[in-house]
């Protein structure tokens, strides 16, 4: 699977993808997570893949990361849930309601959870590679 170009909303699990590349990086996960959001705005409003909704979900309360609104991106928090309740919550919902979703997650309970509600899943390295700017 690759990154759609049909209007699709992009469920993903923040922390899960940031710490699948702070090894890589070698770099705090403070850091990660701003450059990945940076990346994943200028993504947002790309012709490309402008169609799309990036949903970004953190386990915990609010912590700084910049705007939570930022092109096609929006951040959330969830507070007392974890990223995979809101995850499969609102990937049951969009599902339901007639929408493309896909969930962007390594945690494959909520993989196998997904696909029982007929929502597709992405690892959070695939994602990633599979979005390409013009340019770069």
């Amino acid at each position: 699977m690759y990154t759609s170009t049909k209007p699709t909303i992009y469920l993903i699990d923040g922390l899960n993808l940031v710490r699948s590349f702070l090894y890589e990086f070698a770099r705090s996960e403070e850091e990660v997570t701003a450059d990945f959001l940076d990346f994943l705005e200028e993504v947002s409003v790309s012709e490309r893949y402008a169609m799309n909704t990036y949903e970004v979900i953190f386990d915990g309360s609010y912590r700084p990361v910049g705007p939570t609104y930022r092109g096609g991106v929006h951040i959330s928090f969830t507070e007392e849930d974890t990223a995979d309740q809101i995850i499969c919550e609102r990937a049951d919902y969009l599902a339901q309601t007639g929408q493309r979703v896909i969930a962007v997650t390594d945690d494959r309970q909520l993989q196998e959870t997904l696909k029982e509600l007929g929502v597709k899943s992405l690892f959070c390295r695939k994602f990633y590679t599979s979005l390409h700017l013009p340019g770069k």
